[in-house]
């Protein structure tokens, strides 16, 4: 008799899904052994008792064994990682991320005991993609691979296929991204018989979800998907097929499922290709996960592990650019770029290019160097400002050169005349944060020398009709906006815009930044419990927002919180959450078309108001008024565009004074009345 291709399999976990993986494997006949290991014992034991009922009667030449621990399967061609901790899942959102905290140490627990472990590993625990990166890491294995897009793509391909009533094999199409909530759905790509179609998202997107849901409502557990996805994935793995599969795997630094072409065993990435809006989700995903697992790295990954994964991370670029002005930013850590890949997409444009020496900033994860430049800033006379709410000290060379430190946030600067701005910090966020702040500080500069201004305004597209709204502080810019949006108009900013007279029109683009949102308006426009939700699944908000903030929304606080200085605290979100979570649309750029003067007040009717209000110079940012951003490295010209051409024009525009109240309804119904079709 021929002997099977494979050796012995090693499955740890004797649940729902090692059961299924275990008899699959021992029908299959295509290896010679299955060796089980479970936590207890016991369930690995009757498991191997049961197969070999089978064995007998089906005349299976594969033998059951049950081994006591996990370190014994290092021989192993292949092992499958399915084990699942003690704890009662009652998410109702993420379901997947709720079991992060009770099923990592037990992963990293097998990571150590296999650790340097040569052979293939598929992991089926959830949440996937974080678990996955996690035993690699701890481990040092250089194969594994997590299942979990692979049975996203197969439940896709089988619901577009009847929502379009055709055959399954006929659809070609992925899901990318995070097994859960932020899965990316590649519609763009997808094809019918070789043809593009139009797939209904939110249809399918109810059915990714709804499917499992069906699934453990009737069983408990999903079990024979995800066991036919390890089967494929094991079969692609060892070389047995050469088959298109999706796994979670190391693509460029960043943990995530992507489709992988197996070939004798060795893959190679076939990404789809992605419009804006399916990259702008990928990068969110890849955030949400890699958020998820910073805190798991700092408990279960060694110092010099993760030290040793920063040294071997190539150089990684990102080019961000609006209305054909441009900045690079480059850096060691993927975090950075993939930041400012999230920070900029959705409102200006931003992609993954090839590192040159031509990057405007470069941001760098490098704690001797912090402490270099630090030093010398200290150990000369400088001088202190505040930049982006943390204190700053600057050391001016007479040859040009600057040189500065920010203590708090252990992030030092260095620019010399005609040279980059370099950027230094021991921690990726840090840096990742400054670098976004930096970059479009550069590509300010490069607006504001082709004749753009800065106007302190809120504003919404329709149409590529731009309603801007404008105010004092706390006079419902941002409020005015959000209502607008939610009722289906694209967000274009909500504290500034960039603004320049283009013949008889005024062009607006937006200013990328985190949007806050305050705890009672979240409240008021029914996003409260949203957010929360997404909180207590494990995602994060932008790292700006204040812990007072995050802790009054997982308590479930809806009460406005304030600083010592009388300033409201709200929660900050990144621009594509903006999308992800809020639902809102957001648009690149318009023209100006009206201008709104909100005054909002509890007990008020929304009513137009008899003041004639009008934008004055006092309403543009300069040098002078820039109270968060002061230009430290001189990234600005000294000369400002002239707002005179800007007023005029603004002048001629449609305006309304306003009055609204806390009644959301009589509010959005009123905004639609003001800006009705003259915007």
């Amino acid at each position: 008799m021929t002997p099977p291709p494979v050796g012995a399999v090693g499955v740890i976990g004797a649940g729902a899904v090692g059961q299924s993986v275990a008899m699959l494997l021992t029908a299959g006949g295509w290896c010679e052994s299955v060796r089980i290991v479970s936590r207890t014992g016991l369930s690995a034991q009757a498991l191997v008792t049961d197969l070999e009922d089978m064995c007998q009667v089906t005349a299976s030449s594969v033998r059951a064994v049950h081994v006591t621990d996990a370190g014994q399967l290092a021989s192993c061609e292949a092992v499958v990682v399915c084990p699942r901790g003690d704890f009662t899942n009652t998410a109702r959102t993420d379901i997947r991320m709720a079991g992060l905290n009770a099923n990592a140490p037990v992963i990293a627990g097998l990571a150590r005991k296999l650790a340097h472990y040569q052979g293939l590993v598929v992991m089926v625990t959830n949440p996937v993609d974080v678990l996955t990166r996690l035993f690699a890491e701890v481990s040092g294995s250089p194969h594994v691979y997590g299942v979990g897009s692979n049975t996203d793509t197969a439940r896709y391909r089988l619901t577009l296929a009847r929502l379009l009533d055709v055959p399954p094999q006929a659809v070609n199409g992925h899901v990318i991204g995070e097994h859960g909530d932020q899965a990316v759905v590649c519609a763009s790509a997808t094809r019918v018989g070789d043809l593009p179609v139009p797939v209904p998202l939110r249809q399918v997107r109810d059915e990714l979800t709804d499917r499992p849901r069906r699934i453990n409502a009737g069983l408990g557990r999903t079990r024979c998907g995800p066991a036919g996805a390890v089967i494929a994935a094991l079969r692609a793995g060892l070389g047995l097929d050469d088959a298109v599969t999706e796994l979670c795997v190391n693509h460029e630094g960043r943990w995530r499922g992507i489709p992988l072409r197996f070939t004798a065993g060795t893959p190679t990435v076939c990404l789809p290709r992605l419009d804006a809006a399916e990259a702008c989700q990928l990068i969110a995903a890849d955030a949400k996960l890699r958020d998820a697992y910073e805190p798991l790295a700092r408990l279960y990954v060694s110092m010099p592990l993760r030290q040793k994964e920063k040294t071997a991370v190539p150089q990684t670029a990102v080019r961000i650019a609006t209305a054909t002005r441009a900045a690079t930013v480059a850096s060691n850590s993927p975090v950075v770029t993939d930041w400012a890949l999230r920070y900029f997409g959705p409102w200006w444009n931003a992609t993954s290019t090839a590192p040159d020496t031509n990057a405007a900033v470069i941001a760098d994860v490098n704690a001797g160097r912090v402490t270099e430049i630090a030093q010398r800033v200290a150990d000369h006379s400088h001088e202190e400002t505040v930049y982006a709410n943390s204190t700053m000290h600057v050391d001016r060379d007479d040859d040009g050169t600057v040189a500065a430190s920010q203590p708090d946030d252990k992030i030092v600067y260095k620019t010399e005349p005609g040279g980059p701005l370099r950027i230094y910090g021991c921690e990726d966020v840090p840096v990742a944060l400054a670098a976004a702040r930096h970059a479009r500080e550069v590509v300010r500069g490069q607006l504001l020398a082709d004749g753009w201004s800065i106007l302190h305004a809120s504003a919404v597209v329709r149409d590529g009709q731009t309603v801007l709204t404008l105010g004092d502080k706390g006079a419902g810019k941002t409020t005015t906006a959000l209502l607008l949006a939610r009722a289906g108009w694209q967000l274009l900013a909500n504290d500034r815009v960039f603004t320049r007279r283009e013949g008889d029109r005024l062009r607006i683009l937006p200013w990328p930044s985190a949007a806050a949102i305050g705890l009672g308006l979240l409240d008021a426009l029914d996003w409260y419990e949203t957010v929360r939700e997404r909180l207590r699944g494990g995602e994060q908000l932008h790292p700006t927002q204040h812990q007072k903030v995050t802790d009054a929304l997982h308590s479930g606080s809806r009460t406005p919180l304030w600083n010592e200085s009388g300033k409201e605290l709200k929660p900050q979100f990144f621009p594509d959450q903006l999308h992800s979570w809020l639902g809102l649309t957001l648009a690149t750029e318009g023209h100006a078309a009206r201008i709104l003067f909100p005054k909002i007040a509890p007990g008020t009717e929304p009513a137009l108001l008899g003041e004639d209000r009008s934008v004055g110079a006092t309403d543009f940012f300069t040098a002078g008024t820039e109270d968060r951003y002061p230009d430290v490295f001189g990234l600005l010209p000294a000369d400002l565009p002239c707002t005179q051409p800007l007023l005029e024009l603004l002048g001629d525009l449609p305006r309304n004074a306003l009055s609204l109240g806390h009644d959301v309804k009589a509010n959005t119904d009123f905004l639609a009345q003001v800006t009705g079709p003259t915007a």
